[in-house]
């Protein structure tokens, strides 16, 4: 029964973490392209725009996971309390 509470809790807590590097992510000012910048671009604009994807793809797989970890962690909770799984 505890080992559902804690693998629940540790599903949430990885999706809290997601959730706050999303925010991160989106909230860091040298991921925003600017068009009235003087200064030249460092990276061309696919690579930049790769970049980020990549990292979107990542925090959705990351997350992905973590909610698959809380549900299992339900399932194993509600086993030890004699409900089925559908």
């Amino acid at each position: 029964m505890f080992a559902g509470i804690i693998v629940f809790l540790a599903g949430v807590v990885m999706l809290i973490l997601v959730f706050g590097w999303t925010f991160s992510l989106f909230q860091d000012a040298k991921h925003t392209v600017s068009l009235a910048s003087a200064k030249p671009i460092q990276a061309p604009l696919p690579t930049v725009l790769a970049g980020i994807g990549f990292q979107v793809a990542l925090l959705f797989v990351m997350g992905y996971v973590a909610s698959l970890i809380g549900s299992k962690g339900l399932q194993l909770y509600g086993v030890c309390r004699g409900v089925s799984p559908r």
